[in-house]
């Protein structure tokens, strides 16, 4: 008989402690520590084909690193992965890689990153340390089991015959038996093709699972699944009543086989009041014990965060979940409701480059409220490595400065001056509907060149059951506008001087979001990682299924 989650979730917590600690006295002196972690990865890379081309071996400090070697682009980075995917070892690590990660950067293009036992080591530690916070401010979280969102741990295999995939999905099948047991959803969940089926027996083996905690990445999917709560409750009772799986649709002999359970009639009565309840009660319902919800809550994360926490109920938390990206984890959010967290300063090497422009600093140079560009090094064999994304420092923790994600490189438009980012479009379009009210599947702000002047049209889906007639669509594009001239002072000033056209709300058809959802999954996307988009700089740039528009 398999242990409790409340007897095994105290070892875990045991566990975690040395590295919590390790991290607080590195944080008191962080300059001290990141020092020693790059001069780590020097020494452990020095005999590879890229330590002795760039020569580790001399580079004693981080200033002779920063003056040795450039900085190194995703299209760089490729160029020697591609070698260790056909087989090459020793180019940039000693260690051989373990694995590929499979992710999709600003340019939609996928890339490939080796992920080595060094790397996988220095990302624990950045979990642990935060998983350490979280349950001494969140124990009742810890006492069940949890749901953890993943992808699959294989989209393809590299030519050296390693997986390619997610790195969520290769984490979780890497964790010992024992470990797995505390988690609700088995990884053979994730294996089911079709996402309807795969997302009503999600919700199934959840009810059933009795969660305390629900982690991810970003918010949507995790709404996606309270949605489906309050459409299927009904389907779930019945099917918990009889010990069926007639919700989830047709089934393989072994899928069958694999997610059938018995009858359980005291979670179908449970499921029965929940159909019954305000979506407000639903998710109390079907999960009394669950305490804590823990996913991105910044920049178009931050757009989505009152639906989740309206579904939830007022006896759920949320809080910030890690910054991380496959290339690197880089934040250890603390569990306070101020989102961001200090620099993983255990995990990874930082440096930052100024919005603005102009040279990379260490993280001794940063400035609390300025926004940088991060470049990382890390264990893996990335080298001055620029992910992409904007972060933004946000006060101090003992010593180290914190951090919260701000929006990818790109995410940016200048159609006449206006300077728009995406950081603007979020903060414009929640401010809009916390003050109107409303809830949306999906929007974006659009640029449009196409006329006599230019300007923007704001797309957007009503989240399912919202209703959006055609004056509080304009209503809401108003009031978008107002508050993106207020927020984005060159738009105002354009808007003004008439070098752009007043903004345009438009109404996408019901279901886009979803079939853009199904598509991206289909194609090896993982859900886990589904991020949207939310300022695209031209028309042709959005997804084909946001294409159409109406007004009914």
């Amino acid at each position: 008989m398999p242990l409790a989650p409340a007897l095994l979730q105290p070892v875990g917590q045991l566990s975690r402690r040395a590295e919590a600690l390790a991290f607080d006295r590195a944080a008191v002196d962080p300059r001290t520590a990141q020092a020693r972690l790059l001069l780590e990865y020097l020494e452990a890379s020095k005999d590879t084909e890229f330590g002795r081309l760039h020569g580790f071996g001399a580079l004693a400090t981080p200033e002779r690193f920063a003056a040795r070697l450039p900085l190194m682009s995703p299209e760089d980075s490729q160029h020697w992965v591609g070698r260790l995917l056909r087989g090459e070892r020793k180019l940039l690590t000693a260690e051989d890689p373990i694995f590929y990660g499979l992710t999709t950067g600003s340019s939609g293009h996928h890339k490939y990153l080796p992920i080595t036992p060094g790397y996988r080591t220095a990302f624990q530690r950045t979990v642990k340390v935060a998983f350490w916070h979280l349950y001494r401010r969140f124990p009742r979280a810890f006492r069940s089991r949890l749901l953890y969102f993943v992808g699959p741990r294989r989209f393809e295999v590299a030519p050296d015959g390693l997986d390619v995939g997610s790195m969520s999905g290769y984490n979780f099948t890497e964790q010992p038996p024992l470990v797995r047991a505390l988690y609700a959803w088995p990884g053979e969940l994730f294996a089911v093709p079709d996402l309807n089926t795969r997302s009503y027996l999600a919700l199934l083996l959840a009810i059933r699972g009795d969660i305390s905690l629900i982690t991810g990445v970003f918010p949507l999917p995790i709404i996606s699944l309270l949605r489906d709560l309050e459409q299927r409750a009904e389907d779930l009772a019945t099917d918990l009543e009889r010990g069926t799986l007639r919700g989830a649709g047709p089934l393989t002999p072994h899928q069958q086989a694999f997610f059938a359970r018995g009858p359980r009639p005291d979670l179908a009565a449970r499921l029965a009041r929940a159909a019954r309840a305000p979506v407000e009660e639903k998710a109390a319902l079907a999960w009394p014990n669950l305490d804590l919800c823990y996913c991105w809550c910044t920049s178009t994360a931050g757009s989505y965060v009152p639906e989740l926490r309206r579904r939830l109920g007022p006896g759920v938390k949320v809080r910030d979940a890690i910054y991380a990206a496959t290339e690197a984890w880089c934040n250890v959010p603390l569990g306070d409701e101020e989102t961001g967290g200090p620099l993983a300063i255990t995990s990874a090497y930082y440096e930052f480059i100024p919005e603005a422009g102009g040279d990379p600093v260490p993280l001794e140079g940063l400035r609390d409220g300025a926004r940088y560009f991060i470049v990382v090094t890390t264990a893996a064999g990335l080298y001055r490595y620029v992910i992409g994304d904007l972060v933004e420092v946000c006060g101090q923790y003992l010593a180290t400065p914190r951090i919260r994600f701000v929006r990818k490189a790109g995410a940016s438009s200048n159609l006449a001056g206006e300077q728009l980012d995406e950081s603007h479009v979020n903060q414009a379009v929640g401010e809009a509907l916390a003050s109107l009210g409303g809830e949306l599947s999906w929007f974006a702000l659009v640029g449009d060149t196409g006329g006599e002047q230019p300007g923007y049209d704001l797309l957007l889906e009503p989240a399912p059951g919202a209703a959006l007639s055609d004056v509080a669509l304009d209503a809401l594009g108003a009031e978008v506008e107002a508050r993106l001239g207020r927020i984005a002072y060159n738009y105002g000033l354009h808007r003004g001087g008439g070098r752009l056209r007043a903004l345009r709300a438009v109404r996408v058809p019901a279901g886009s979001y979803a079939a853009w959802r199904g598509r991206k999954v289909a194609g090896g996307t993982s859900e886990a990682q589904l991020k949207s988009v939310h300022l695209y700089a031209l028309r042709a740039e959005v997804p084909p299924e946001f294409a159409a528009i109406s007004r009914s």
